[in-house]
């Protein structure tokens, strides 16, 4: 199953057009993930891919909609009234439905461009993690760059190759790639969508790269454009993510930050469409106040989360529904640690633990909240609390390698036995890049400072190999 952006990169369609589809109903993702994130099979890619060629064909997305509705025979008719219908266009589009009509008879196959081939070795690629180590799959990603290099070296790039090259470079943390390929992007003409995806992936990559005034300028900018330029349904989606928002917190920019926001959320038209935009800027920005002067920002951010909590209700059916209920929960719980309260604290912990006890939400979502919620205690230095929330993800759910990586600090700060933050740690490394592992290490203050560090660095970094 592939995350979002996965499926951006593998389908060849912006993320927007993914949760459009979704909105409208014209293609629901198959499964959802334990943090209620929408997961698409491998069958949803290959029915996206359908949907991007025939809207190259020309057919409107209703008439798309019927296309995947209808049998086989009846698709075949509506194709071949399509291409009667579109005779005098160019001989390019015309050869391609024809294409995809032998394609509903059985007589030819799907085509195999280089795109969809570096696909299909990214789709292998993320597949064959979770079970092998990723040094023995990198040359899968190298034969995908290597495809896609003609499609983004030449002066027109293709959109699709340069979001699917990206999301390789991500994964490989490559943020100076991800750098330059979405600046030469950028330098020449495209559809708004497609520049605005650049751009963001341009923000984060310049966050990665530890450029953070560059990141703020470019988003600054952005933002700025979309205010003057764009409809305002879409103004939630230039800064509802809080990597971005950290960024503008790194430079001291905070307050520009906060009233940039509250341009943007005043003049948002609410839609069904933007409703998860709309959610976790709301989000953001509660957790921009509270980290610059919580009480400052006490009333304003009671405020936001009664707005998140209407959002919530706007619609029972919403497919977001129970990763914005997680997102309500949690944030309740840091913000009452934010106050300095440890009665508050304690009150909201209890109440987030009922709550998960009674919710309807999947086991796997349940533990995976109890894992964030161990992540947040650690954090906040309550690490024998931290520990009994890992304890229950654990049996609830299969830690990831983030996951067993912060169990193994708490366990260590609650003064487990060292083989068993070993076991932990070796667990992390298995299910993390190396240089995942070696950021964790070097940012979480209980590893980093034991007095025998090297051998759990050891532990960590061997298991990534």
């Amino acid at each position: 199953m592939h995350m979002v952006s996965e499926t951006s990169a593998l389908s060849g369609l912006t993320v927007r057009a993914l949760h459009h589809y979704d909105t409208i109903g014209l293609l629901h993702p198959s499964a959802r993930s334990a943090t209620g994130y929408r997961l698409y099979s491998d069958d949803d890619i290959r029915t996206l891919r359908r949907i991007g060629r025939y809207q190259g064909f020309g057919f409107p997305l209703d008439e798309i909609r019927k296309l995947l509705a209808v049998s086989a025979a009846d698709r075949l008719v509506m194709l071949q009234n399509h291409l009667e219908g579109h005779a005098a266009k160019t001989r390019e589009i015309v050869h391609a439905i024809r294409h995809e009509i032998g394609m509903e008879t059985g007589n030819a196959s799907e085509p195999r461009g280089r795109l969809e081939r570096a696909s299909t070795l990214v789709t292998e690629y993320l597949d064959r993690s979770s079970s092998e180590p990723l040094s023995r799959l990198s040359h899968l990603l190298d034969e995908a760059l290597n495809l896609l290099r003609p499609l983004t070296a030449r002066s027109r790039m293709d959109p699709g190759a340069v979001r699917l090259a990206n999301f390789i470079y991500f994964c490989r943390h490559d943020s100076a790639n991800v750098a330059e390929l979405c600046q030469r992007y950028l330098d020449q003409d495209g559809t708004f969508e497609d520049r605005s995806t650049a751009t963001i992936q341009l923000v984060l990559a310049l966050i990665g790269l530890e450029r953070h005034e560059d990141a703020v300028t470019v988003h600054r900018a952005h933002v700025e454009y979309v205010l003057a330029h764009r409809p305002a349904t879409e103004w939630p989606e230039t800064m509802e993510n809080s990597t971005i928002s950290g960024s503008w917190s790194q430079t001291g920019s905070s307050s520009e930050w906060i009233a940039l926001f509250r341009k943007v959320d005043a003049g948002t038209v609410p839609t069904p469409e933007n409703r998860s935009a709309r959610y976790e800027l709301l989000h953001t920005a509660v957790m921009t106040m509270g980290l610059l002067d919580f009480t400052k920002y006490t009333d304003e951010i009671d405020s936001l989360i009664q707005r998140m909590a209407d959002v919530l209700a706007e619609d029972p059916g919403w497919s977001d529904r129970i990763w914005a209920e997680q997102r309500f929960e949690q944030q309740k719980v840091g913000n009452a640690i934010r106050q300095g309260k440890p009665e508050a604290a304690t009150e909201a912990v209890d109440a987030y633990r009922t709550f998960l006890e009674s919710c309807d939400w999947p086991v796997e979502t349940i533990g995976v909240s109890y894992s964030n919620l161990g992540a947040l205690m650690h954090w906040e230095r309550h690490h024998k609390l931290a520990m009994e929330f890992f304890l229950r993800a654990e049996q609830l759910h299969r830690l990831d390698g983030y996951g067993h990586a912060w169990f193994a600090s708490a366990s260590l700060a609650a003064g487990a036995p060292r083989e068993r933050v070993i076991e932990l740690l070796r667990g992390a490394g298995r299910r993390l890049e190396g240089a995942d592992a070696m950021r964790i290490f070097n940012q979480d203050a209980v590893l980093s400072a034991e007095k025998e560090r090297d051998d759990l660095l050891d532990a960590l970094l061997l298991a990534t190999a």
